[in-house]
């Protein structure tokens, strides 16, 4: 969160936000980086909040102070180092003080049209963002305080997947594939999703992967196998994961 400000300008615009919606109201986003571009280029570390090293899309690790902390990250196996970020709280939290119930689910979290996401950014050695990396994230299933701001849940992360291929021009029949089940992947009631998307869009000078499941790993069951009668709950492997890559990498 920024720091706080008496009578602030956002406070003000805040006011009146049941009414607007928020809708003249704009924080950066993943998509204010600028893929191929140096550190130098990308948004004010100020303009986000969170800076750690990444996990190849998991929970984050050493923190870090922003963008040109990213040499201080390990190098994954393509050489790119993986610097985790969040959005920027400050509208959320001015939200919750007032009671503005609408307005927290607009600035609630890091999110992508009402799902919680993991963000991060792929620098090369030479600081030059090679890479973004987009993955549902979980976690916000377990907080209390993300109730009231009507995030998706878990098991709808799957459909952050069409969202994405919306976004990038992604074919279903043209661009993706539908994996086989590995040994002891189950259907989640009727429904079995597997699939691995790949576009290269010359004229964006971009490649992206999108990766999108919905099933039940080994070992998950829909019942309690000790009482047939009774429904577990959150056993399923339910993600979207979207990968989007400069087009000289």
């Amino acid at each position: 969160m920024k720091p706080w400000r008496a009578a602030s300008p956002v406070l003000l615009m805040l006011s009146c936000l049941s009414g607007a919606h928020g809708q003249d109201l704009r924080r950066a986003t993943v998509w204010d980086l600028k893929l191929g571009q140096p550190v130098a280029a990308q948004p004010s570390p100020d303009e986000f909040r969170g800076f750690a090293c990444g996990s190849n899309g998991g929970p984050p690790r050493r923190p870090l102070a922003g963008w040109s902390d990213f040499k201080l990250c390990s190098a994954e196996a393509n050489g790119l180092y993986e610097v985790y970020f969040e959005y920027d709280d400050e509208y959320e939290y001015i939200a919750r003080a007032r009671d503005l119930p609408r307005e927290v689910g607009v600035w609630a979290g890091t999110t992508e049209a009402g799902y919680p996401i993991m963000v991060s950014a792929l620098f090369s050695a030479d600081g030059v963002l090679q890479a973004i990396r987009i993955v549902s994230d979980s976690r916000p299933d377990h907080r209390n305080d993300t109730t009231d701001a009507d995030m998706k849940k878990r098991e709808q992360a799957y459909l952050l997947g069409a969202r994405m291929a919306a976004r990038f021009g992604i074919d279903a029949k043209r661009d993706c594939a539908e994996l086989p089940a590995a040994e002891g992947e189950t259907k989640v009631g009727d429904l079995f999703v597997k699939q691995s998307c790949e576009r290269t869009d010359p004229g964006a000078g971009r490649t992206v992967t999108l990766r999108v499941n919905y099933f039940r790993k080994p070992g998950q069951s829909g019942v309690n196998p000790q009482m047939p009668t009774q429904l577990t709950k959150g056993q399923f492997e339910s993600s979207a994961r979207v990968e989007i890559f400069a087009l000289d990498r």
